[in-house]
């Protein structure tokens, strides 16, 4: 759904973008323009995009969740066996 969602909002935006930028140059805004299409598809794929890249950090996140937790376990091992040996 998340992607879906992305995508969504991305083309939404991108469609918003090239409303205010056909409304900058004087122009009727609700004539339909071909320019449309194509902010609206550049939106929606960095909308996509966006989602991806979301997926990717959630994944560097969690590897380095795991590596510092291995590590506090080795480094709690240690001091148990230097306090066992005082």
């Amino acid at each position: 759904m998340a992607p879906f969602v992305s995508t969504i909002v991305g083309g939404t935006v991108g469609l918003l973008t090239g409303m205010y930028a056909i409304a900058l140059r004087g122009r009727t805004v609700l004539k339909p323009q071909a320019s449309y299409l194509v902010f609206t598809a550049g939106g929606a794929y960095i909308g996509f995009e966006y989602y991806r890249f979301k997926q990717y950090e959630k994944q560097l996140i969690e590897r380095r969740r795991v590596v510092l937790l291995e590590r506090r376990a080795i480094r709690q091992a240690e001091a148990a066996a230097a306090a066992g040996t005082v």
